[in-house]
């Protein structure tokens, strides 16, 4: 099989010639920071030679603030390397502003400001009028060329939720949902609609994409309630999502980290495509075992994940492969797996120690693969 149609008939939850294998986000494909980062040419070439891509297609629709690692805005470098962005917003009921800082030798932003801060602030998110729909198809066509059958297109949409997360500082929004959750459902209600403007907007211009939605963490243990939060703020908001994919030749995905146990009949319920990272036990984040989360799931979903971001970071090329072993041998039975690490690097430059656990992770996958 080619790449392509080996991640294809795994995400149907078939069984491919062999389980596909890719890095977490990064890809020779893609056009991001990683392909021209020196350091990260030797793993970029290992997924070239030994995976299976999954490419992020950057997101330039935008859903509220967006992806606050991809969200516009001032940026201002200090002395000590440190990167602050500064995003401000103008609306009809006044102005918005957010901040989020890059700390030296790391590719990740993180929030120093919330864009929501004051009852005022929500309303003025609510006062913004929608953006104008446009997909940028040529981008697409050219990286489909690009891939080719070396692997699908990823567009890493988000959901109502994590959109609406992003934009307080998240004691606030718990604090909003247990006490007068009104403006937090009327910000779900405006996201969601742009969620599903994005997805008929760029649906029909592919097939067989994946479309990935984040923030349905957010409503799981300990954060939140799963209980309470995640029928009421997650289900039916990403059934609807999920649905629009289907509907234009699409798959999709769930992205969940930490605690699953409570929410996996839920996550099952929305109808997605897959589920990943995976974190599982005897990660400390973690509540269930992959054995659990195959029996209660491997019939509904692709499961996509299982290597832990730690082991990857610290651990040993044998640690490694035993781990990939083990993981096919509990999510690869029967089909329907795929195997990545539960996150990507973002230090710079890489660490080595990531390089040689990547190249026995793709080795390993390659090793005890393989179906009869």
């Amino acid at each position: 099989m080619t790449s392509r149609e080996r991640l294809l008939t795994a995400l149907r939850r078939g069984r491919p010639d062999r389980v596909p294998v890719t890095l977490y986000g990064q890809s020779p494909y893609n056009d991001d920071w990683a392909t021209r980062e020196p350091s990260y040419a030797p793993l970029l070439e290992l997924e070239r030679e030994l995976g299976d891509s999954i490419v992020f297609v950057p997101m330039q629709f935008p859903i509220l603030l967006g992806d606050p690692n991809v969200a516009t805005g001032t940026e201002v470098r200090h002395s000590d390397g440190t990167v602050v962005r500064t995003t401000r917003l103008e609306t009809p009921k006044g102005p918005l502003q957010t901040t989020t800082r890059r700390d030296p030798g790391l590719m990740t932003n993180w929030q120093v400001e919330p864009l929501i801060k004051t009852d005022e602030d929500i309303e003025r998110v609510l006062a913004l009028p929608d953006p104008p729909a446009e997909v940028d198809v040529r981008r697409i066509r050219e990286l489909e060329q690009r891939v080719g059958e070396r692997g699908v297109l990823l567009f890493s949409i988000g959901d109502a939720i994590g959109h609406v997360v992003g934009l307080f500082d998240f004691e606030d929004f718990v604090l909003r949902c247990h006490s007068d959750d009104g403006p937090v459902r009327a910000l779900l209600d405006k996201a969601q609609t742009l969620v599903l403007r994005a997805i008929r907007a760029i649906g029909p211009h592919v097939k067989e994409a994946i479309f990935r939605f984040w923030g349905p963490e957010y409503c799981g243990a300990p954060l939140m309630d799963p209980h309470v939060f995640f029928p009421r703020y997650v289900i039916e908001q990403d059934r609807q999502a999920t649905q629009a994919v289907h509907e234009t030749g699409n798959f999709s995905v769930i992205h969940a980290h930490g605690r699953l146990r409570d929410i996996l009949d839920m996550i099952a319920q929305t109808g997605a495509d897959g589920l990943e990272p995976l974190e599982t036990l005897p990660i400390a984040t973690a509540d269930v075992t992959l054995e659990e989360v195959k029996q209660r799931l491997g019939s509904r979903m692709c499961l996509m994940g299982a290597v832990q971001a730690l082991t990857l970071e610290s651990g040993t090329p044998q640690q490694v492969r035993e781990e990939v072993r083990q993981a096919i041998r509990v999510g690869g039975a029967g089909g329907g797996f795929i195997v990545l690490p539960t996150s990507g690097p973002f230090m710079v430059p890489l660490d080595p120690r990531v390089l040689a656990n990547a190249r026995a992770m793709f080795e390993a996958v390659h090793e005890f693969g393989w179906y009869e």
